[in-house]
């Protein structure tokens, strides 16, 4: 009998597509699809499913703001696979650093805050600037960096938030796949520049760089593995953000329990040369990993966007990119004309270049960024009315302009 699969994904994303083929790549799997965002009609489903079919072996998803949901259904169902104490140790945010500090690990300090006051009080004890995360929120599309009490005044009422110290430095990620909780595989991926001062800064043609060398980063990476065994997630593929500050310590910041975004994914299968949605299944369904694997090249990856504000207009330097790095790009996603601008920092298409030499692709994706201006239809300035737009359609950093179904 097939192992009947229940998948929980936006049927139209790209990620759902590369998840359902790995899936049903995988030894006597018969994938069945489903896509739902409550734990409620959830469970409905895989009941029904199970019901007419007779078995069902167990519901997965990639995505982050299901784990949840398919964490109650599978407890539901007495399904195996990611407990709901996991999910909420991970994604709650108040849960994650407790968690974290309790393991001896550097969080940032934090407060949850309601009310202007509340939030003044935390600023004034800590200094600004401070960080609010939204308590509702996915992704750092829901993240402001506040300099003054103005500030506070402009985004409070948005909230509930989550008040954090600003901590400064090399942000960076490490990503792991982890078996009964042990990591058996880490990859480090760093930001350029950090996630909030591209948000903060819309002129930046944002960028990550997964650098061949890894040892660099060893203190970041031991306290990651350990932040991960402290977690005690079982199996997974978790994602993990955090600064290496300037004394060369440690602080971890956000975590997940998913394929990594921001094109990190695809970057892993150019730096190994392996399909890293392929390891995710093998994770999730079996329970296993496939590696070791060598990391035979650095790759990066530029966001391509600029100031302003409508459609995309025009899109200059195409050609001289390509022609100057020909050899070394991988994958391209150019902006699209008439297309609406992306409201993320992951902007509106990117480019994806590897070599075995980090220092060779640190300056590419330099060179790219001067090579490449993106012109919009119109022009912007930061308003409240923008902050409010930024906190309601977080969920957009799931799904950015160039994640289309092919």
């Amino acid at each position: 009998m097939k192992r009947r699969i229940l998948l929980v994904c936006r049927a139209s994303s790209t990620e759902s597509a590369k998840a359902a083929q790995a899936l049903a790549a995988l030894e006597n799997v018969e994938v069945v699809t489903t896509d739902v965002s409550d734990a409620e009609s959830l469970l409905e489903i895989a009941s029904t499913l199970r019901h007419e079919h007779g078995s069902l072996e167990r519901i997965v998803t990639p995505q982050e703001t299901l784990l949840e949901a398919v964490g109650l259904a599978n407890e539901a169902l007495g399904l195996p696979g990611l407990i709901v104490a996991a999910v909420r140790r991970t994604l709650d945010k108040s849960q994650l650093k407790a968690t974290l500090k309790a393991a001896g690990l550097k969080t940032p300090r934090y407060q949850v805050v309601t009310s202007l006051d509340h939030a003044r009080a935390f600023a004034h004890e800590i200094g600004f600037p401070v960080v609010l995360k939204s308590l509702s929120g996915s992704g750092a599309l829901a993240t402001f960096l506040i300099n003054s009490e103005n500030d506070l005044k402009k985004v409070i009422d948005l909230g509930p938030f989550l008040a954090e110290q600003f901590i400064t430095g090399q942000e960076l990620c490490i990503d792991t796949i982890t078996i009964d909780s042990e990591p058996r595989f880490h990859s480090i991926c760093c930001y350029q520049p950090s996630i909030l001062a591209a948000i903060e800064h819309p002129n930046t043609q944002w960028s990550c760089v997964m650098p061949r060398d890894m040892e660099p980063y060893q203190t970041f990476i031991n306290d990651g593995l350990a932040a991960i065994r402290a977690l005690n997630v079982g199996n997974a593929m978790t994602h993990m953000e955090g600064f290496i500050d300037v004394n060369g310590q440690a602080w971890f910041t956000d975590a997940t329990l998913r394929p990594a975004g921001a094109r990190i994914a695809p970057m892993l299968a150019h730096a190994y040369d392996i399909d890293p949605y392929l390891a995710w299944a093998r994770v999730a369904v079996d329970g296993c990993f496939d590696g070791p694997w060598e990391r035979k090249y650095a790759v990066g990856t530029i966001f391509l966007r600029n100031t302003g504000a409508g459609v995309v207009e025009r899109v200059d330097g195409v050609e001289n990119v390509e022609r100057e790095f020909g050899a070394l790009l991988r994958e391209t996603r150019w902006p699209r004309i008439g297309a609406k601008k992306s409201s993320t920092y992951t902007g509106d298409g990117f480019v994806t270049i590897r070599h075995p030499d980090t220092v060779i692709v640190q300056d590419a994706l330099h060179r790219i960024a001067q090579l490449v201006k993106v012109t919009y239809s119109d022009e912007r300035q930061l308003t409240r009315e923008t902050w409010e737009k930024r906190l309601k359609n977080f969920s957009e950093l799931n799904r950015p302009a160039w994640d289309q179904a092919n």
